[in-house]
């Protein structure tokens, strides 16, 4: 496979292509002559592998080179701006049968109020909702550290695109693809949207606490921070681990509703039993005598030298350094990593390239470009978050998702009205377990059987449908499967064929193997922690279970590599995928930096080390705000014209290296002129000088957006218990369209046993009377 990296930029493209080359593909990257250099960790991460060429693209012998490399390709990816893209048709075909897969990656897509707006990773983190999650009340939100909304775009367009390729291999035609990174971002919201559409409620910021439970926060330990995520099933082993066994069942206490009006005295208890552990006290005692979701903050050197890590070979050396590299999240079990290899020097010449490759047929029976993955089934028995996201985004491409859950797996039939928890208006209803917004949102495009997979005859049951499916994906703990007597060489028994997927926390072996792990837990652990907060001294988490979104997206790319791999080998596989591993990815940077610098990332606020002024400003209202970066001297005047406050005057401000070494002083003065403005007006006033600002949006803003709502992105149906619902859609366009028409609802519990069971199974009507008699196959919880 030949793909065709058209870009300027270590973003979006880069990523994309990074994982394309990891896996095997032969990488051209296309720059221009005069594109600012990279940076040499952005470089080292994001471009090793690949060959470089540099085309002017406003020549006649740029364009025909370009024109040349194109007609041998199978893929064309690019990030450049979408004026650009248009203008110079990258995505339109060169005749009906063309056969390369084309998708740009752009900060807003292709039309729309924003098309031309200048973007940062924190302007798209602003005005996509997450930054206003973050941070403490009263206080600046705080940007999530890195390029998150980058390196996600990303992992959307390999799926896109290999989506589309293997579509095309199985005699369909691929449509131009369009990603958004801004619809990136909003569509990888947890519950923040599903508060605000089914409750009318806000999610907000608290420091690093989780708005609805305790305790699930950081705790200060002898020699730092720690993490701590109980959810109801952890407390009573909590309780043991805090030295106090009597609140496992006191009514004050026992309870996430009553834990939550006293959470000041939980943190106390917290403070005291534990500030005198060591991190390495609070992770092993938690993980291995009480079983509890626990992590700890650690620094980028101590994230290098991780025992668990090391022992799990993560990190890769890149070939001719002596530099070492995140790898990839997930792994073929049995098989060598894939080698990392070190960016190329730049060519000015056309490399020699053959022909487009040929690839047999991967066996997709879409008739749809918009639904490449039409013909897949998939066999989803995961849960939470991460799982459940990589088969949503799958099952939106067209896959047939079959989500196998216990029957209780929505929880019990009954539920007190004085738990809200995520249903429709607040309101268990009748039927809880179809009304919970969270879980409906997440399971669109999938057809549901409830059965107790404990029971050999529910085991039985899923093993036929393992023998007529293509993937199996899981999310358990790492010995779970085994012990239900479904682990890989059943799988592969039944189907020699299958692409199983694990998703344990920390992956199936290494010393954290049995260790339990939840987003707001694993999170320390990545190093992200390390670079969030309002100094070196006060660490802040995302408090979005960011790492469940990385691992998702990752799972996501894994299934589509396998399925490359198998079209091309006729062999099945056995992947596993550590959401642990996953979340590191998201900084590889920032290592190899430390690496070549010796120098610890530094924990700044919403500072950048290179632009000034770069953060959250306060705006006019109530805990209002604005994202706003200047990238150069240009911008700089723009934003003094602006103001109006005589700023380019001060010669504390003169000059970039000025203004860097007196922030604190610039950042005063930018808020108290910003504190005067709206933000959405003020955000529009500076995009129009090309100065990237973004409004940093509460649900209830990134849900009315006219950007989002002009170009068609949010997706709304009728949902079986709860009535007509808004949610978040794809950020996927195929031939500009997302494929909603073809969209279904998400399942009632057991809605599809009879349709799977026979239609994909083959039991007789018999057999599933059985099961269905036996309590085995159910539609409402068991009482």
């Amino acid at each position: 496979m030949r793909v065709i990296e058209l870009s300027d930029r270590e973003d979006a493209a880069a990523y994309a292509g990074k994982l394309f080359a990891r896996w095997g593909a032969e990488v051209i990257k296309v720059e221009s002559p005069g594109r600012a250099p990279a940076e040499r960790a952005d470089d080292l991460y994001l471009n090793g592998g690949k060959q470089r060429l540099q085309l002017d693209p406003h020549s006649e012998d740029g364009q025909a080179q370009l024109a040349a490399l194109l007609g041998s390709a199978d893929v064309l990816l690019t990030d450049l701006p979408a004026r650009e893209v248009l203008e110079r048709r990258l995505l339109e075909p060169t005749s009906e049968d063309d056969p390369l897969v084309r998708l740009s990656i752009t900060p807003f897509g292709l039309d729309g109020p924003y098309r031309d707006y200048a973007a940062t990773p924190a302007t798209l983190l602003a005005l996509g909702g997450y930054t206003y999650l973050s941070g403490d009340p009263g206080r600046a939100p705080l940007t999530f550290p890195g390029r998150y909304p980058y390196y996600q775009a990303g992992n959307f367009a390999y799926v896109a695109a290999l989506a589309s390729y293997l579509h095309r291999t199985s005699g369909g035609h691929p449509e131009p693809i369009e990603v958004s990174v801004l619809e990136v971002v909003t569509s990888l919201h947890q519950f923040t949207d599903v508060l605000w559409t089914h409750q009318g409620r806000v999610r907000s910021r608290h420091g690093n606490r989780w708005q609805n439970l305790c305790p699930t926060t950081m705790v200060p330990v002898a020699d730092g921070y720690a993490a701590v995520n109980v959810i109801v099933s952890f407390w009573e082993p909590f309780t043991h681990m805090l030295g106090r066994p009597e609140l496992a069942a006191d009514p004050e206490w026992s309870t996430d509703v009553e834990r939550m009006k006293r959470y000041d005295r939980m943190d106390a208890m917290m403070a005291e039993a534990f500030g005198s552990w060591t991190r390495e006290r609070f992770l092993t005692e938690g993980q291995e005598v009480w079983r509890v979701p626990v992590g700890t903050v650690l620094t980028v050197p101590e994230m290098v030298n991780d025992r668990h890590l090391t022992a799990r070979n993560f990190w890769r050396p890149i070939a001719g350094t002596d530099l070492r590299t995140s790898g990839s999240p997930f792994r073929f079990v049995g098989e060598e990593p894939p080698t990392e290899q070190a960016p190329q020097e730049p060519r000015t010449a056309l490399p020699t390239v053959g022909a487009r490759s040929g690839q047999p047929s991967a066996g997709l029976a879409g008739r749809s470009g918009v639904r490449p993955l039409e013909g897949l089934r998939i066999v989803d028995l995961t849960r939470i978050w991460s799982g459940p996201l990589a088969t949503r985004i799958l099952g939106d491409l067209g896959a047939d998702v079959l989500k196998i859950e216990a029957p209780t797996g929505r929880g019990p039939a009954v539920v007190p009205k004085t738990d809200p928890l995520y249903f429709a208006d607040g309101d268990p209803g009748d039927r809880p377990w179809n009304r919970n917004g969270l879980n409906n949102k997440l399971n669109r495009n999938k057809r549901d059987l409830a059965i107790d997979l404990k029971a050999p005859e529910g085991r039985d049951a899923l093993l036929r449908l393992v023998a007529a499916s293509d993937v199996v994906i899981e999310n358990f703990s790492a010995r779970a499967m085994p012990s239900l007597g479904l682990g890989y060489e059943a799988l592969r028994e039944a189907n020699p064929s299958i692409v199983y997927v694990a998703m344990p926390a920390f992956g199936l072996e290494g010393p954290y193997r049995d260790y339990v792990g939840l987003g707001p837990s694993i999170e320390p652990l990545t190093g992200t922690t390390a670079l969030m907060g309002y100094g070196p001294d006060e660490p802040r988490m995302s408090v979005q279970a960011i790492t469940d979104a990385m691992s998702g997206t990752a799972a996501a790319v894994a299934i589509l590599t396998a399925l490359e791999r198998r079209a091309r080998t006729g062999e099945g596989a056995f992947l596993e995928l550590s959401q642990h591993e996953a979340g590191i990815t998201f900084i590889g940077e920032q290592v190899i930096n430390y690496q070549l610098t010796g120098e610890l990332p530094e924990r700044a606020g919403n500072a950048h080390p290179h632009l000034a002024p770069h953060g959250v400003y306060r705006c006019a209202g109530e805990d209002e705000w604005i994202a706003l970066a200047v990238a150069d001297e240009e911008q700089w005047r723009a934003l003094c014209d602006l103001a109006g406050q005589g700023w380019e005057h001060r010669d504390e401000f003169a000059s970039i290296e000025d203004r860097l070494a007196n922030r604190a002083s610039l950042d005063a003065a930018v808020e108290a002129w910003t504190a005067g403005q709206l933000k959405q007006e003020l955000m529009v006033s500076l995009q129009e000088r090309g100065i990237a600002a973004g409004a940093v949006n509460a649900a209830p803003d990134w849900l009315g957006d006219p950007h989002l709502w002009s170009r068609g992105y949010f997706f709304e149906t009728d949902e079986l218990d709860t009535g007509h619902r808004l949610y978040d859609g794809s950020p996927l366009r195929f031939g500009g369209r997302r494929g909603y028409e073809s969209w279904r609802r998400s399942p009632g519990l057991g809605e599809h046993n009879r349709e799977i069971l026979e239609g994909v199974g083959g039991l007789s009507a018999e057999e599933i009377d059985s099961l269905a008699a036996a309590g085995l196959i159910v539609e409402r919880p068991p009482a």
